[in-house]
C-alpha cells in the first residue's frame, strides 16, 4: 500500500475512533470517558440571545463562549436549543410537532461543529417549562403536545429522534436534558398544572427513544432535589416512577441533575458542605448540580447569605461524591453572575484533578474499535507503554504483524509464532505507532502510544 493511501486511511480511521474514544459513558456512580473518570467541570450557557437556534444565531460568539470555558478550565456546558418554542420548532394548534426549520437544523450543525472543536460537552436542553407558560405564543400548543400520546410520539419522532440521528456519532452531544425544571409545569398556574402522570410519561418516551437510538446519555434539569428524592416528596423520575407510565426497561435517566439555589438550600441542604447523593437517596447512578448561582452557593433566598464561595464551590461538589457542578451562566444572562465569577473555581478544580477535566485516552484495545470473538487483536497493554507491549491474538496462524509510525513508514515487521507476543520498541522515538496485524485478506489496526 502506498503511504499517501495508508495516511489517508489512517486519518479516516483514527476521526471515528478518536470519536467513540471520547464519548462519555457511565459506570456505577461515576462518569467515563473509555476506561477514565471523568468530572463535568462546566456552566450552563442557555442562549446567547433567547431562541438562538433558528432565530439570531451568531456562530462567532458560540466560539468564543466556548473557548472561554476551555481556557478558564471547564469541560462542558448546559445548552437550551430551545428556549420557549416560539421559533425554531414547528408545532400546530393540537400540539403535533412536524419538524424544525432549515435554519435550526443549520445552527445546531455549526454549534455542534464548535463544540468538537473546543473539546467542549453540551448538555442539550430540548425544551423548557417557558414552553408551556403562558406568557409566550404558543403555550396552548406545548399543553396539547404533553396531553396526548400522539402528539408526544409526533414530539419524539420529528424532532428528538432526528436530533438525536443527526449528532449522535459527534461524542460532544453529552447528553440530552429533557426538560428545564419540568415540575414547574405541574406546580404553577401560569405552566398549566398539568398532572405529574404526563409529565413522567413524556420524559419516559423521550429517554426510551433516545436510549433505543443511540449511545447519549439522558436525564432532566430537575427545578429543586425535593422532587429528586425519596427522602423529601418523592423521586419523581426514578426508574419506577417513569416505568409506571411506560413500560419499558430503558425508559430511564442515566444520572440525576437536580438545581440548587439559595431556597433549595435553605431546606433541603448543601452539596458542597455536608450533602452527597447518598443523604438525598439518589447514589445509584452519577449526579450533577444541573444549576447553582455563578457567584457561589448560597443558604437563602430572600435574604442570601454566601455559603461557599464560587472558588471553592466545584471542590466541595465532588468531595461529596456528586460528578459535576454546572453554574447558571457563563454569559450572565440575570443576576446570578458569570464566568467571571466562578472561573477561579474552574480553575482550582482542574488545579487539583487535571486527569479528570480531560482524561487521556482509554488503555488497551477497545478505544480502537467494537472488539468480538473473531478478532485477530485481542488486547495491547500497556498503552500508553514505555519499555514494552504485550501483544494478546486469538489465533495467531499465519497473522503478520506489522508497526508503523505517524508518517506511515513500517518501522517493524514480523510473522507471529505464538497467541502472545511481547514488542520492545526500544530504538524507536516516542510518538504515536500504528500497530497491524494481517490474516487471509484481513486487517485490523491498533494506536500505540510509546512515552
Amino acid at each position: 500500500m502506498k503511504i499517501s493511501n495508508f495516511l489517508i486511511i489512517m486519518t479516516l480511521f483514527i476521526s471515528v475512533l478518536n470519536l467513540k474514544a471520547q464519548r462519555i459513558t457511565v459506570d456505577g456512580t461515576k462518569f467515563l470517558v473509555g476506561e477514565n473518570e471523568i468530572f463535568m467541570n462546566g456552566a450552563n450557557t442557555p442562549w446567547n440571545h433567547w431562541n438562538d437556534f433558528g432565530g439570531n444565531y451568531v456562530s462567532t460568539w458560540w466560539d468564543s463562549e466556548f473557548q472561554r470555558i476551555k481556557n478558564a478550565g471547564g469541560n462542558s456546558t448546559r445548552i437550551w436549543i430551545s428556549c420557549n418554542g416560539d421559533v425554531g420548532l414547528i408545532i400546530s394548534e393540537d400540539g403535533s410537532v412536524t419538524g424544525a426549520s432549515s435554519a435550526f437544523w443549520s445552527d445546531l450543525d455549526d454549534l455542534f461543529h464548535l463544540a468538537e472543536k473546543n473539546k467542549i460537552y453540551i448538555k442539550a436542553t430540548l425544551i423548557s417549562f417557558d414552553h408551556f407558560r403562558n406568557s409566550y405564543i404558543k403555550y396552548q400548543r406545548w399543553r396539547n403536545m404533553v396531553l396526548n400520546d400522539e402528539t408526544i410520539a409526533s414530539f419524539i419522532d420529528n424532532y428528538v429522534l432526528p436530533l438525536v440521528s443527526r449528532y449522535k456519532n459527534n461524542p460532544y452531544l453529552w447528553a440530552i436534558d429533557v426538560c428545564n425544571e419540568i415540575e414547574w409545569v405541574n406546580q404553577n398556574e401560569e405552566c398549566g398544572k398539568i398532572s405529574w402522570q404526563r409529565l413522567q410519561y413524556l420524559v419516559a418516551r423521550v429517554a426510551s427513544a433516545v436510549h433505543d437510538s443511540s449511545e447519549v446519555l439522558v436525564t432532566l434539569g430537575s427545578a429543586a432535589v425535593k422532587w429528586n428524592s425519596p427522602e423529601f416528596e418523592g423521586n419523581f423520575w426514578s426508574d419506577a416512577a417513569l416505568k409506571d407510565q411506560f413500560n419499558k426497561d430503558n425508559a430511564r435517566l442515566d444520572f440525576y441533575s437536580p438545581h440548587f439555589y439559595g431556597w433549595v438550600v435553605q431546606w433541603f441542604g448543601n452539596f458542597a458542605v455536608d450533602k452527597s447523593p447518598a443523604d438525598y437517596g439518589i447514589d445509584d447512578r452519577p449526579c450533577i448540580i444541573g444549576e447553582n448561582s455563578a457567584k457561589g452557593v448560597f443558604n437563602n433566598a430572600a435574604n442570601p447569605k454566601l455559603v461557599v464561595p464560587a472558588s471553592e464551590m466545584f471542590i466541595g461538589a465532588y468531595e461529596n461524591g456528586w460528578k459535576g457542578l454546572m453554574p447558571w451562566t457563563s454569559n450572565g444572562v440575570d443576576t446570578n453572575g458569570d464566568l467571571n465569577d466562578f472561573k477561579s473555581g474552574l480553575q482550582a478544580f482542574k488545579n487539583l484533578h487535571p486527569e479528570l477535566i480531560d482524561p487521556p485516552l482509554s488503555s488497551g484495545l477497545n478505544q480502537l474499535f467494537d472488539k468480538n470473538d473473531n478478532s485477530i487483536l485481542q488486547k495491547v497493554y500497556p498503552n500508553p507503554g514505555k519499555d514494552q507491549f504485550t501483544v494478546i491474538l486469538s489465533d495467531y496462524v499465519g497473522v503478520l504483524l506489522e508497526l508503523a509510525d505517524n508518517s506511515g513508514r513500517t518501522v517493524f515487521q514480523k510473522k507471529a509464532g505464538s497467541n502472545k507476543i511481547v514488542l520492545s520498541p526500544k530504538n524507536l522515538d516516542s510518538g504515536i505507532y500504528f500497530l497491524s496485524a494481517r490474516k487471509n485478506g484481513l486487517l485490523e489496526t491498533c494506536k500505540l502510544i510509546l512515552n
